[in-house]
């Protein structure tokens, strides 16, 4: 249990302009990189990620400018290396955030060892580095599944903040090994994606009964004052049908006063900051 627990809530007393909420529409864009990892060479199967860059990602883009609001997108450094128009068209609106989400979105829990980890977390950083020109400050394991030794690497390359983790629905500090780490954590969720439901082996014939749950989150996360960070994947939700869903719940939240959308780097130094000059 040690490697990664809950220290302190950070959820501010008050959120920027007294917003009452603060959302991070975030995107793991994973493509046929995940498919990769697992071995994959099927063209048609490869051809149903490939979708998310050639379909889903330029839909969501566009919806994104349409209501001016920033997002998150998590990258494994080879879905961007498959498809370099994309960080390009990502960074243009100048809203967006670039974070790590692993070398070829491999399953950390089943490497060799920390060597490896570290190598292929290394990899991620100075490719998405030089693509973006900036250095990511955001994590994401790939398949949100840590190993014992992830904690410890993120602190060694100084992440501000971690999204992979899921013990609380508001921000709080990691702590590992009973140590306080500085990072912040911005939990997600596994119901507060759409791969379970809409994916490959997704049960759910309906986007709209998916996103009536992830609207629902809105108003706890709303009413409570607290986070709400939604994950989805272009490669599924860029279809046509979830797409019309994902911009009824961007109307509905852009129609409630009072809520800040953020960045995930934009809401941990906020959050960061105001714990700090709470002291």
């Amino acid at each position: 249990m040690a490697p990664a627990r809950v220290g302190k809530k950070l959820t501010p007393r008050v959120w920027p302009n007294n917003a009452k909420v603060a959302v991070c529409l975030s995107f793991d864009v994973d493509n046929e990189s995940y498919l990769l990892a697992r071995g994959e060479t099927s063209p048609t199967t490869l051809s149903a990620g490939d979708f998310g860059a050639q379909s889903g990602l330029p839909r969501i883009l566009k919806l994104l400018d349409r209501y001016q609001i920033p997002a998150s997108f998590f990258i494994p450094a080879v879905s961007a290396l498959l498809h370099p128009e994309m960080i390009p068209a990502i960074l243009k609106p100048g809203r967006h955030e670039i974070g790590v989400h692993g070398w070829i979105h491999e399953f950390l829990p089943a490497l060799p060892g920390a060597a490896d980890e570290e190598r292929l977390l290394n990899q991620a950083i100075d490719y998405l580095t030089k693509a973006s020109g900036k250095r990511p400050v955001g994590y994401r394991a790939p398949a949100w599944a840590f190993s014992e030794h992830t904690v410890g690497l993120l602190r060694k390359s100084g992440f501000l903040y971690d999204t992979s983790l899921s013990a609380m629905d508001e921000p709080y500090e990691l702590m590992s090994n009973g140590e306080a780490t500085g990072m912040v954590e911005l939990a997600i969720d596994w119901t507060l994606t759409e791969t379970p439901y809409l994916g490959r082996g997704g049960t759910m014939p309906s986007p709209e009964r998916v996103f009536q749950l992830f609207r629902e989150e809105f108003d706890g996360a709303y009413n409570e004052g607290t986070l709400f960070v939604l994950t989805l994947h272009p490669h599924v939700t860029g279809h046509r049908a979830p797409m019309r869903h994902l911009e009824q719940l961007v109307a509905y939240m852009k129609s409630k006063p009072d809520v800040w959308f953020a960045t995930g780097e934009q809401i941990a130094r906020y959050v960061k900051e105001a714990a700090s000059s709470a002291h």
